[in-house]
């Protein structure tokens, strides 16, 4: 039985790796904007109006896209947004907070309080080696605020994380990272 277990797991690890492997070759070699590029332009665009809770990248019958979603206090709604590869606007929907988003809206308010952009946390826990953004997403738990970033390498994905309100990275977990 241990023999099966780990050689399932061997096979996922396997699966895992070659997955972040396909998509860090994919962005490597891409002619478009990188990951964080589009981050950035649509953070400067909506500067003055929201911030980015999240911001995600899409592989979806052969498109690449990025979902981005951004918290405008002002109408206390979410702005969802669908761009493509070249950061070009494919979709655009409004949405109010759901009960369960509070968490969320605390997050980007803090955002805003201490003058955050996202695009600069990111850059701010980004490495010397050469990673793209597949993930980056305001989060609350157990009292703490905090950016978690995924990152795609020639390594695989690992994600870093930092506290919003020490602007100090947090340590992870290693629970299915």
């Amino acid at each position: 039985m241990k023999h099966i277990f780990l050689s399932a797991l061997f096979f996922c690890s396997g699966l895992c790796y070659a997955s972040s492997s396909a998509i860090f070759d994919k962005l490597n070699n891409a002619d478009e904007p990188s990951p964080q590029s589009i981050l950035k332009n649509i953070e400067t665009e909506y500067l003055n109006t929201a911030v980015i809770v999240e911001f995600e990248l899409e592989f979806e019958k052969g498109q690449t896209t990025y979902e981005v979603t951004l918290f405008e206090q002002k109408h206390n709604r979410f702005i969802e947004l669908l761009v493509d590869v070249k950061g070009k606007l494919i979709e655009l929907e409004y949405a109010p907070p759901e009960l369960d988003e509070d968490d969320e809206v605390a997050a980007a308010k803090l955002m805003r309080k201490k003058n955050y952009r996202m695009y600069q946390l990111v850059q701010s826990l980004d490495s010397t080696q050469t990673q793209y953004l597949i993930e980056a997403q305001l989060e609350q738990d157990m009292g703490v605020t905090y950016m978690v970033a995924t990152f795609v390498s020639l390594k695989g994905r690992h994600k870093k994380a930092i506290d919003l309100a020490t602007g100090k990275n947090l340590p992870l977990l290693r629970w299915g990272n």
